[in-house]
Parts: C-alpha cells; sequence; structure tokens
C-alpha cells in the first residue's frame, strides 16, 4: 500500500496554506479525483495526489486559467496518465540481449524515413511554387493576348469605318456633274 501524507505535510511540500489545500483537493473531488479519506473523512494525501497538486498549480498560475479550467485539465491530464500506465501494465516488455540493437535500428529506420518524407515534402512544395509561377506566368500571357485581339477588332472596326466613308465620298464625287460635261 502507498504511503499517506497529512495536510500539513503537503501544505509544507507545496508551500500554500490549509485554506488553499482544502479548496484546491474539493475542487478536484468537485471534478471527479479521487483523494483518500479515513472514516472520519479526513484527506490523506499520496505521492500521485502530490504531484497532481503540483500540476494543478502550475497549471492555475498559467496566463488566462482559472481555478475551474485548471481543474478540467488536470483530470484530462490524470486520465491520459492512466492510460499510458494501463497500456503498459497490460503490455509489458520483454527484455531480450538484442532489443537495444533493435530498438536502435528501428529508430534510426524511422529517422531515415522522416528524412527521406521531409525531401519528398520540399521537393513538392518547391513543385508547387513552380506551379504557381508557370500558372501566373500563362495568366499574364492570356490577358495579353486577349488585349492584342481586342485592339485588332478596334482597329477593324475604324478601318471598316473609315473605308466605308471614303467609298461614299468616291460614289458621291463620281455623281457629280464635272464641268466639262455641262451639256449633258
Amino acid at each position: 500500500m502507498t504511503e499517506l501524507f497529512p495536510p500539513s505535510h503537503v501544505q509544507e511540500a507545496l508551500g500554500i496554506d490549509s485554506k488553499t489545500l482544502r479548496k484546491f483537493a474539493t475542487l478536484l473531488e468537485e471534478h471527479g479525483y479521487p483523494i483518500h479519506r479515513n472514516s472520519r473523512g479526513h484527506r490523506g494525501y499520496c505521492e500521485k495526489d502530490i504531484n497532481t497538486l503540483r500540476k494543478f498549480i502550475d497549471f492555475s498560475n498559467e496566463d488566462g486559467m482559472t481555478l475551474e479550467l485548471s481543474a478540467k485539465a488536470i483530470m484530462k491530464w490524470v486520465s491520459e496518465e492512466n492510460k499510458s500506465f494501463a497500456i503498459t501494465a497490460k503490455e509489458p516488455l520483454q527484455a531480450s540481449p538484442d532489443m537495444g540493437m533493435s530498438l536502435n535500428g528501428d529508430f534510426n529506420e524511422l529517422m531515415e524515413r522522416i528524412e527521406n518524407l521531409e525531401r519528398i515534402n520540399m521537393d513538392l512544395i518547391n513543385l508547387l511554387k513552380e506551379k504557381a509561377v508557370r500558372e501566373a506566368y500563362l495568366e499574364d500571357k492570356m490577358n495579353q493576348i486577349l488585349k492584342y485581339v481586342e485592339r485588332t477588332e478596334q482597329l477593324w472596326e475604324e478601318r471598316n469605318h473609315v473605308m466605308l466613308e471614303e467609298t461614299r465620298k468616291q460614289i458621291a464625287a463620281a455623281k457629280q456633274k464635272k464641268w466639262w460635261h455641262w451639256w449633258k
């Protein structure tokens, strides 16, 4: 069984007074954290409880953290810690002489794969940048071509208008009688 410490020991270890300890413990109990109580209802704290309270104080000292948010964060932290303990308790590692070499080899292999993936990611990022540059260049060329086509159409319309006017003037001039044709 684990050793239980009285509240005075916890107060001294954490540097807080009895009212603060009581307030923190009550708040954690309200959020579901189990703290040992004897038959008279007095609290007893184990080492795990002291570490949890220390973590609670750390959370509450962060900017923007209320005691309520700190208690919720502690409960999440405790549940994750219990999950990791449950996983290791269910599947204890079998130590073998070549296990260190195997783990080291696996680690090196994973590091190589990570480095390879990072190189591939960098290559993909570079390709995407090149593609974006090409697309911007092509879009610019398309805009230039569209402006050229619009200008060409405008010039053709002006040319046709000028030729039509010129033709009308020539027809009007041809219909006009010349001075040497006065007898006609």
